[in-house]
């Protein structure tokens, strides 16, 4: 099951930030690191103020803004559109594809140089924060509403850049306030990173008060 929605089943608006979303990551990856002259980058400075001055008048204060709140078992696919982590309109998440079945959470992703942290190597920060939503996903298949307690990172083996990475996470256990689950990162095979994490369940009110998933 996908968490956003295909690019074939999209309204045209959606489309068009997608796009503008794919060009905003090249543009990253071109600045970081990049060795344009300083004409070209005054140049390139010049044409993204006069786009930051036409969209900043239609940007909203929450990715929530304009949507009726998260549902649970409900679609939603208006909010995770510019999630932090997977969302494809979010030009500062990585490219994360996430998916979930009966058996947990499944996700594939590629980092580019922008995420270096080790040279050639993925920053552990950026591991961490996919294990986090990785584990979320895989908990909410229990059904409970939570926040993530704690979680534990075990970095086996360096990560590399530019290459198809896999995440999975299940549920371990389940607890009358807790949900306990387990990860793996893993590169042709191998795994790199292991993850725990505990969310502690909370009641609907608390959650939805804190516009927060």
């Amino acid at each position: 099951m996908l968490w956003v929605r295909s690019d074939a089943d999209v309204t045209p608006a959606v489309a068009a930030t997608r796009r503008a979303t794919v060009a905003m990551r090249r543009l990253i990856a071109a600045t970081v690191n990049g060795a344009a002259s300083a004409e070209d980058l005054e140049a390139a400075a010049d044409e993204l103020e006069r786009l930051a001055d036409l969209l900043e008048p239609h940007a909203r204060d929450s990715r929530y803004a304009g949507t009726p709140g998260v549902r649970r078992n409900g679609d939603n696919s208006a909010i995770l559109e510019s999630h932090p982590m997977i969302g494809p309109s979010n030009p500062l998440a990585p490219p994360i594809s996430l998916t979930r079945d009966a058996d947990g959470a499944h996700a594939t992703v590629v980092y580019g140089h922008q995420y270096e942290g080790p040279p050639g190597r993925v920053h552990g920060g950026f591991i961490a924060a996919a294990f986090d939503q990785i584990l979320g996903a895989a908990a909410a298949l229990s059904g409970r509403v939570f926040f993530t307690g704690s979680l534990t990172v075990k970095y086996r083996k360096p990560t590399p850049l530019n290459v198809p990475i896999q995440m999975e996470g299940e549920i371990a256990s389940t607890r009358p306030r807790t949900v306990h689950v387990t990860g793996r990162m893993l590169v042709n095979g191998e795994v790199t990173a292991e993850a725990e994490g505990v969310m502690v369940t909370v009641a609907d009110d608390t959650f939805h008060g804190a516009n927060s998933e």
